[in-house]
């Protein structure tokens, strides 16, 4: 498995670190900390961007973060912003041109009726779609859809907008394209060591991430809907389905010859909309701006905790597990960063984890640490990209989402199908 040396990687590595103080450390872990709690729970439902903007200031004027300093880390993610702007404008053709609506209608058919087993097809096709297209395109594309199809029947719609979050996480470490964390930490993956080391415990992820559903669910899932006859797909929807096929296979071609998948995502972005004839006003109005928003403060922020000495000491961390064995060095590294991907969010501490992993004694913790950046943040509604932009899909409708009701579902899902995957990269090892 080739070094992480970034050559393609989808974020840049965070700032020099400068500031290797313990006390610096603290001081910057626990604003940054702070601050996505506050994003998590959103009290008196001020903007999520708000947090970790004012947190970044608050560094600045402690002297933790020039304010030059956060404007070159976020410009260095160019590539990941202009890869979830591309997502938003696939999203925008997709439902715009009745795409997934219409894919919708056919899984609607297809289950005759039950519940059960529309959630059942759901969850699979979540899964599919992030597998393809990463989990940020299934929480931006699936939600509405789904929302709508299963809202206008009625019923409780929550366990399934809750499978459009959870699998586009537990799905997305499968394939490298499938999380744009993934090709951050191993940007120079080889195909088949990565399926082998990732492929099987990903099907039973989320094997396992549908059964606790179908157990959590059970009384919600009772109950039937009127029978759904689909129609035939326009001719937008067809041309939007086949750009995106044709999206999925240039992330594969991407990802094989180091290519950034940013401008992928926006060159797809822009041909989707234009064959399902968007008009510009329309999709401009399907943009998450706040999303960037966000983005922005989260990327300045965690690059004064990397200045704060957070690489040096995860390094320290993991060298001194490493020698209580292969199995407890996976365990630590993959619960290591889901802990701090559901503290900081899981993009920024990709970036970290890049680093780590180049300086790290054994090049296989690029695996567990990919299965804890992707899975980990299923714990929180604050720790993944994928699951902020489900928010805001949510809250585009009207929809609230209790962060405590969040997290009593992802306390029993994370840890379960961590524990699945680090057996096996143990057995693979």
């Amino acid at each position: 498995m080739p070094k992480s040396d970034g050559a393609c990687e989808l974020l840049t590595p965070p700032t020099a670190e400068r500031t290797p103080a313990s006390k610096g450390r603290a001081v910057a872990f626990a604003v940054a900390a702070f601050a996505m709690v506050l994003v998590a729970v959103r009290p008196w439902r001020i903007p999520t961007w708000i947090w970790p903007a004012c947190a970044s200031v608050a560094l600045a004027a402690l002297g933790a973060e020039p304010v030059r300093a956060a404007m070159l880390a976020i410009a260095a993610q160019w590539n990941v912003l202009l890869f979830i702007l591309g997502l938003m404008g696939l999203a925008a053709a997709a439902e715009e041109s009745g795409a997934f609506a219409w894919i919708t209608e056919i899984l609607l058919e297809r289950a005759r009726g039950s519940r059960r087993r529309l959630f059942v097809l759901l969850f699979v096709t979540g899964a599919v779609l992030t597998l393809l297209l990463s989990n940020d395109a299934t929480a931006i594309v699936l939600t509405p859809v789904v929302y709508r199809a299963i809202a206008k029947r009625g019923g409780d719609a929550m366990p399934f907008l809750y499978a459009c979050t959870f699998v586009a996480d537990t799905a997305s470490f499968g394939l490298p394209f499938a999380n744009p964390a993934n090709v951050l930490i191993l940007p120079h993956a080889q195909l088949v060591p990565y399926v082998v080391h990732l492929g099987p415990p990903q099907i039973a992820a989320i094997a396992l991430n549908l059964g606790i559903f179908l157990v959590l669910f059970r009384s919600s899932l009772h109950g039937r809907y009127e029978l759904v006859v689909a129609g035939p797909p326009s001719r937008a929807a067809l041309r939007t389905l086949a750009v995106m096929t044709g999206v999925a296979a240039a992330y594969i071609l991407a990802v094989a010859v180091h290519w950034p998948l940013g401008p992928v995502a926006a060159i797809g972005a822009v041909v989707a909309l234009a064959v399902a004839m968007v008009p510009l006003r329309t999709a401009m109005h399907h943009i998450s701006w706040s999303t960037f928003a966000l983005l922005l403060g989260l990327f300045a922020l965690f690059d004064a905790v990397a200045r704060a000495g957070f690489v040096r000491w995860a390094l320290r961390a993991i060298e001194s597990v490493a020698h209580s064995g292969n199995l407890a060095l996976d365990a630590i590294v993959a619960a290591g960063s889901a802990v701090v991907s559901n503290l900081l969010n899981n993009l920024p501490v990709a970036v970290a984890a890049s680093h780590v992993i180049a300086g790290a004694p054994t090049e296989h913790v690029a695996y567990p640490a990919i299965v804890g950046v992707d899975l980990g943040p299923n714990l929180t509604t604050a720790g993944s990209m994928a699951t902020l932009l489900w928010l805001a899909m949510l809250r585009k409708r009207g929809v609230s989402v209790n962060a405590f009701e969040y997290f009593k579902l992802g306390i029993v899902v994370v840890p379960a199908t961590i524990a699945v995957t680090v057996l096996w990269l143990w057995l693979v090892r």
